[in-house]
């Protein structure tokens, strides 16, 4: 080639959630006999979930229309109607807002809009991150930034909580910070943070005067008598803010790729009105995000039916993740937080108890080889090492919190397998497998 195509910054994209389903299908070529149980990534559909049949008519009644006018292109920044039933039903959640329509822009997914927001950030400013973090977010900050993520830590000793003081210290450390990102209810740790937790965030973002980045995809799935908080009232008109959501987990619907971003108080700083019309524009030049469920939104959030289907949805997340937290906190050697929102869990290891030479019996000798050449490659973390051989010897498949910029040891999982006898068996041969690696060494 006449140039260098690798982009000497593509390090910076992280996404292990993703990248050990390549190991694992390697490793089924290997073998075919080893079962893997994806306990990886939060996919209902892929775990037996059903979408509400409400959702499937409205889809129905849509296509049918004459017309075909949902197999066109919607307007580049979403349909302006859908816009619009947005910004009275964010009202209707939140009765401090006065979002308007013309500050609502969908994307393809969220996936899209994170992408979108950190390039629209003029050089120099950065967004901090919270550790454990949804990779997708600090990635792509970083990518764009062509520098390390600034992070602020979540507290396993306190509910994965975010460490106010650490947040602030990271923020006087880093002039460069503009915005502080906030995930609640939390991927990949299943915290939902509490109202004082949120007005502390805020006021730091008033004194530093900072924006702030409020990723809510998980908002209706809060359990356990806990409540979700929309950032939207505890800022109050107070901070300048933005709001993601999506439909890709209450529903569930993650193949649709569809998502949406709140601009909220643009009117409180000239500069952050300049960054939401940069972001407008960017979204442009995506011509428009999928049409399809911009089209029946409003049928899905305002159906009769949605009310009493997500609360069955969230009474069996409740369930499970209280089973499988159960069995895990009876583990030696691990620290459990319960899951009180989304689907996730991030079980740690107790410090300084991984080795370096730990290992779990492997039968298939063409897997064990491979999985010793996996975790003899430079940079492999204690936790990546652990998840490698748990997934050679068991076929579980879970992901390294290292994953997630974690500066703890641990693992992330999934709450979602519905086949009660599965998930017992998945997990009792989990814990088994935790106890049996660290005693190996």
């Amino acid at each position: 080639m006449r140039h260098r195509l690798n982009n000497p910054r593509v390090h910076f994209m992280k996404y292990q959630i993703r990248e050990i389903v390549d190991v694992a299908m390697k490793l089924q070529k290997i073998n075919p006999e080893l079962n893997i149980v994806w306990e990886n990534i939060g996919d209902p559909i892929a775990k037996g979930w059903t979408v509400p049949p409400f959702l499937k008519q409205a889809i129905i009644d849509e296509v049918n229309k004459p017309g075909d006018k949902v197999f066109g292109y919607s307007h580049s920044r979403g349909l302006p109607e859908i816009r619009k039933w947005v910004a009275e039903h964010v009202k209707k959640l939140c009765p401090s807002s006065a979002l308007d329509s013309e500050d609502v822009l969908f994307t393809s997914g969220l996936g899209a809009a994170i992408c979108v927001l950190y390039e629209m950030l003029p050089d120099g400013a950065r967004v901090i991150q919270p550790t454990p973090g949804y990779p997708a977010h600090a990635s792509m900050e970083s990518f764009f930034a062509k520098a390390e993520p600034i992070l602020y830590n979540l507290d396993p000793h306190d509910g994965w909580q975010p460490n106010l003081l650490h947040l602030e210290a990271q923020i006087q450390s880093h002039p460069e910070v503009t915005g502080i990102l906030v995930i609640s209810p939390n991927n990949p740790t299943g915290a939902v943070y509490s109202e004082e937790t949120l007005k502390a965030i805020v006021d730091l973002a008033v004194k530093y005067h900072l924006m702030i980045i409020s990723d809510e995809v998980y908002f209706r799935m809060v359990y356990n008598g806990k409540l979700h908080h929309h950032m939207i009232d505890v800022a109050n008109g107070r901070a300048p803010l933005i709001v993601m959501r999506g439909t890709s987990k209450d529903v569930p619907w993650p193949g649709g790729r569809s998502g949406w971003i709140e601009f909220h108080n643009v009117g409180l700083d000239h500069e952050f009105k300049r960054y939401a019309d940069a972001v407008k524009q960017r979204v442009l030049m995506e011509v428009c995000s999928t049409s399809l469920p911009q089209f029946i939104l409003s049928r899905i959030y305002d159906n009769p039916e949605f009310p009493a289907w997500i609360q069955t949805y969230n009474k069996e997340l409740e369930k499970n993740g209280n089973a499988i937290a159960d069995t895990l906190s009876r583990t030696k050697g691990l620290t459990v937080n319960r899951t009180d929102g989304a689907f996730y869990m991030m079980p740690m290891f107790q410090d300084g108890i991984l080795k370096d030479r730990q290992t779990l019996p492997i039968a298939h000798a063409e897997t064990r080889a491979f999985i010793e050449q996996e975790v003899a490659k430079p940079g492999t973390t204690l936790d990546k090492r652990f998840t490698l051989y748990l997934l050679g010897a068991t076929g579980i498949c879970v992901v390294p919190a290292t994953g997630f910029f974690s500066p703890f040891y641990g693992f992330r999982l999934t709450t979602l397998e519905r086949d009660d006898t599965k998930r017992k068996d998945t997990y009792a041969r989990l814990s088994r497998a935790v106890e049996e690696y660290l005693a190996s060494a």
